[in-house]
């Protein structure tokens, strides 16, 4: 499993989470994605508009996630993986953990 109960905890307990898309032309899109909802190696959010990042999903399904917290001392975590949207859920599946702090 790439998400431990220490990179669940950070993510679930991160204000904000960053999540990164790429375009079709190499163009970087960073969003701040709100709370996600840890379930396995999978962080799923609801959506709410992200209409660019659903475009650039489809046609590159790479994507990055960053979330960091002060609880319990600083921590963050850059995942990587592939996203999807699916029924008004955009659902990341992790591929690499790193941790940052």
């Amino acid at each position: 499993m790439m998400i431990n109960d220490e990179v669940k905890a950070v993510i679930e307990g991160s204000p904000f989470i960053t999540l990164v898309t790429v375009s079709a032309d190499g163009t970087p899109h960073p969003i701040i994605a709100g709370k996600g909802e840890v379930s396995g190696d999978q962080v799923i959010f609801g959506i709410y508009k992200m209409e660019v990042t659903q475009k650039n999903l489809k046609e590159n399904d790479k994507a990055w996630l960053v979330g960091a917290t002060k609880d319990g001392g600083p921590k963050g975590y850059r995942l990587f993986g592939t996203a999807k949207a699916v029924d008004k859920q955009l659902i990341f599946t992790a591929q690499t953990v790193e941790a940052m702090i």
